[in-house]
């Protein structure tokens, strides 16, 4: 079977994830497996983030070892952050069961008035991405975003699956939404042009936080953008197509995050909602070679045909990867139309 998600041979693209791969080694090995009840769940919590560790750390190493290549063809500042100064501030969240973390980036420039906000909502595949390796991971997105959009920008720090398994990561999103717009003022942010940033699972969670303020159930956000975004869980449409090996990783994430909840609730799938009447502009970017992407689409689809702004931006790249002129090029046009859409 042809991988037609494998980037072509001879291109840049394929050079560099070839180079990316052997470098990182076996990446961070197995995943975990849901709780059996009556195991002893300690044990098994312990094994759960010893395994995230190790991935975690895989990617970190991934990061490290792109970011000389991203320095060589676009200068030391690959993403263009510049060299305003910003204001680092953090928060705790109550949340049912314990608390989560956000780390707010405010531009420290004094503002004529309130700023836009932009939440982004962090990818790892449900379970990975989080605590001190999120902080790490999205560090300078966070700042190209705040310097490049004059943005408040909030990364939330989620619970994660299996420990934390449908619903509690999204409940926490929704929390920290919640949040961000009663502590507004004190940010001197304006809550009415609060924008979604979600990444991979992450976008899911953005999707439906948006189709929950639809039935009054979350803040109502003001724009969408959804980076490669995991919208059905379903694996049922028949848009998903990959390998063997890969629809087997796919059904055993998607089964850490649902927990045994029905992948067609569109709170679980959020790209299943019947009505989408209502959802703000959304920009939808997906990438050639993913296999998220036809179900990405789809929802993009049928978001045009409920009546919502829609824009699509597609790029040569893996789910994960980009060479460095693409991987600059799809962050300038992210901050192009959040500030469009924000400053409007």
């Amino acid at each position: 079977m042809t991988d037609r998600f494998a980037p072509p041979a001879g291109s840049d693209l394929e050079a560099l994830v070839a180079h990316a791969i052997p470098l990182l080694g076996i990446g961070g090995g197995p995943m975990p497996e849901p709780f059996v009840p009556g195991a002893d769940r300690a044990r098994w919590q312990d094994e759960v983030a010893l395994m995230r560790a190790r991935h975690d750390s895989s990617a970190l190493d991934a990061g490290r070892i792109l970011q000389p290549i991203l320095e060589a063809e676009l200068g030391p500042d690959p993403l263009g952050v510049g060299d305003a100064p910003i204001e680092v501030r953090w928060a705790q969240v109550p949340v049912a069961g314990g608390a989560i973390g956000l780390r707010i980036y405010l531009p420290a420039a004094p503002a004529s008035g309130a700023r836009p906000v932009v939440a982004l909502i962090h990818g790892g595949a449900y379970w990975m991405g989080g605590g001190s390796a999120g902080w790490q991971l999205n560090d300078t997105l966070c700042r190209r975003l705040c310097t490049g959009t004059d943005a408040v920008v909030v990364n939330i720090d989620h619970r994660l699956a299996p420990e934390h398994p449908y619903p509690e990561p999204l409940d926490d999103v929704v929390a920290a939404l919640e949040w961000i717009v009663a502590n507004a003022e004190s940010l001197t942010a304006d809550p009415e042009r609060l924008a979604l940033f979600g990444i991979s699972s992450g976008g899911n969670f953005a999707v439906a936080a948006a189709h929950r303020a639809l039935d009054g159930r979350a803040p109502a956000p003001a724009a969408l953008v959804l980076q490669c975004a995991s919208v059905n869980l379903s694996l049922e449409s028949g848009r998903f197509e990959a390998d063997p090996i890969s629809v087997e990783g796919a059904r055993r994430i998607i089964a850490l995050y649902a927990g045994g909840a029905d992948t067609t609730d569109p709170d679980v799938s959020p790209g299943l909602r019947p009505d989408l009447r209502g959802v703000p502009p959304t920009l939808v970017i997906t990438a050639d070679y993913d296999p998220l992407a036809a179900d990405a689409l789809h929802y993009a689809d049928r978001l045009t045909e409920a009546g919502s702004a829609v824009t699509r931006h597609s790029y040569p790249m893996t789910h994960t990867v980009a060479v460095p002129r693409v991987f600059r090029r799809m962050h300038d046009d992210t901050v192009a139309w959040l500030t469009k859409t924000l400053h409007a």
